[in-house]
Formats: C-alpha cells, sequence, structure tokens
C-alpha cells in the first residue's frame, strides 16, 4: 500500500491508503483538527516539499467524499453535545 503525505498549508499528515482521495479523507477525519473550507489538499508519495508530481484536489471535493462514505455514520452516531448532553 502506498504511502501518501498530505497537507493542506496548516496541518500535514502521512498516511498508508489505496488512494490520495483515501489518504486525504484518513488525514482529515484522524489526524488533522479542522476541515478546510473553500480550499485545497495536496498530496505527494514523495514527500511534503513541493514537487511536479503533486496531486491537488478541492477542499470541497474531499468533504462531499467524506459525506458520501461516512454521513450515514454521522447521523447515526450524533456527538453527545448534539443530543443536549
Amino acid at each position: 500500500m502506498p504511502k501518501f503525505y498530505v497537507r493542506d498549508g496548516y496541518e500535514y499528515g502521512v498516511m498508508d491508503a489505496e488512494t490520495p482521495e483515501d489518504a486525504i479523507c484518513m488525514c482529515v477525519i484522524h489526524r488533522f483538527s479542522t476541515f478546510v473550507i473553500n480550499g485545497f489538499y495536496i498530496v505527494s508519495e514523495v514527500g511534503f516539499e513541493k514537487h511536479d508530481d503533486d496531486i491537488i484536489f478541492s477542499s470541497d471535493f474531499i468533504i462531499d467524499i467524506i459525506s458520501d462514505r461516512f454521513g450515514d455514520e454521522f447521523r447515526e452516531n450524533p456527538r453527545k453535545d448534539e443530543e443536549g448532553y
């Protein structure tokens, strides 16, 4: 499984994943402290430095993937503060 280096301009993460999109989604959910709105994520298999073959994904695209894949899970298991605790 390839190793991907993911950055959003503020946070950085390294993930083993099948695809660059999977690596970004896992970083956003498990490593990063926030979602980027109207921004982008940069992915590389080489490292965090800028490379000619870096892949750039719109944050809107990534949020749509996360919503499609995990939206039902989040709706079925709301956080405690959303339940009125």
